[in-house]
């Protein structure tokens, strides 16, 4: 029997965490992400409440995986300095990666934004579908941006977080389906390189689920017990 003052090495192992990937070291999964290039720009806007949420987030995944892609946090981006500063870029092409009636995608686009020399520039939001239609709605400067969506359907595969709707995905499987379908249009060269995206993030939902199922032990569950049977 271990009684607490035999436990400090043991605490001090779950409080390291790794910077890089915002998780703790032993469930670290940067050895898992290899980045890769794409023509699309990606800017990952990320609701603050969804900031706080470390141990399942993929949109720092997703982040780590593209070399060409940025991740900004707040809850409104009205004044937001870098984002203006991309939306006043003539050399970009934007959308907002967001479903609705008037959004478009790669099949309907056409050939307009390649034609005229520009790069697409995709916004993405990040948080709970609550959380980001606020963000939407109080980030003024993305009112007018078209969006853009996906032409076929898609069910997230991610098992450990239950989605509001059935077409609902985490924010790594959208940008995996969007380089998916952006492939199929001509606009990508990837060369199966996206894959590193689902790789990641199934190597993600691995790790947690046997705490889902029951089989592993929290962090929490540690501290309140505060003994460890040998």
């Amino acid at each position: 029997m271990l009684n607490k003052t035999d436990l400090p090495d043991i605490r001090a192992e779950h409080r390291e965490y790794c910077y890089t990937c915002r998780r703790a070291k032993k469930t670290c999964l940067c050895g898992s992400i290899k980045p890769f290039a794409t023509r699309m720009r990606f800017v990952i806007l990320m609701h603050t409440k969804e900031d706080r949420k470390q141990r399942t987030g993929t949109a720092r995944l997703a982040k780590l995986c593209l070399t060409n892609a940025e991740l900004l946090t707040g809850t409104d981006f009205t004044r937001d300095e870098r984002v203006n500063t991309l939306l006043r870029n003539p050399s970009y092409s934007p959308f907002v990666l967001y479903p609705g009636p008037k959004a478009v995608n790669f099949r309907n686009m056409g050939a307009a934004p390649a034609a005229a020399g520009k790069t697409l520039l995709i916004f993405v939001i990040d948080g709970t579908w609550n959380c980001a239609r606020q963000l939407l709605y109080h980030s003024r400067n993305l009112h007018a941006v078209p969006r853009l969506s996906f032409s076929g359907n898609y069910i997230s595969q991610f098992r450990i977080k239950k989605q509001p709707m059935q077409h609902c995905v985490s924010t790594i499987e959208a940008i995996y389906y969007l380089c998916k379908e952006a492939g199929e249009a001509g606009y990508e060269a990837l060369n199966g390189e996206s894959e590193n995206l689902m790789v990641v993030f199934k190597k993600l939902v691995d790790t947690h689920l046997p705490y889902q199922n029951g089989k592993g032990r929290r962090r929490e569950e540690n501290k309140k017990k505060g003994t460890l049977m040998t």
